[in-house]
């Protein structure tokens, strides 16, 4: 990726950001991805949601940035949660 004199990689992901969050409608559209197409295509690609809703990809690749590391690190907690035991609450009473 060629960039700008000036500007290194990060500093245009920084600029790419404040873009898309100052965006009117960026807001609800990262809700509708995240309640809408996200459970039903999990592995959308930025250009594919991009087409699908009309957004500017810079949009869609931010969206997707801000959703997938969430999703992934909730797996990830959910996997080292230790499966509830094989009792009822009634096993712990006292007789």
């Amino acid at each position: 990726m060629s960039t700008h004199p000036g500007y290194d990689a990060a500093a245009l992901w920084e600029i790419l950001t404040e873009t898309v969050h100052a965006l009117p409608m960026y807001k609800y559209h990262k809700r509708y991805v995240e309640r809408s197409i996200l459970p039903e295509k999990p592995k959308i690609s930025a250009k594919e949601m991009a087409l699908l809703m009309g957004i500017p990809f810079g949009e869609a690749i931010i969206i997707l940035e801000e959703l997938r590391p969430a999703s992934k690190q909730e797996a990830n907690l959910a996997s080292r949660v230790k499966a509830p035991a094989a009792k009822s609450l009634l096993d712990y009473a006292t007789k």
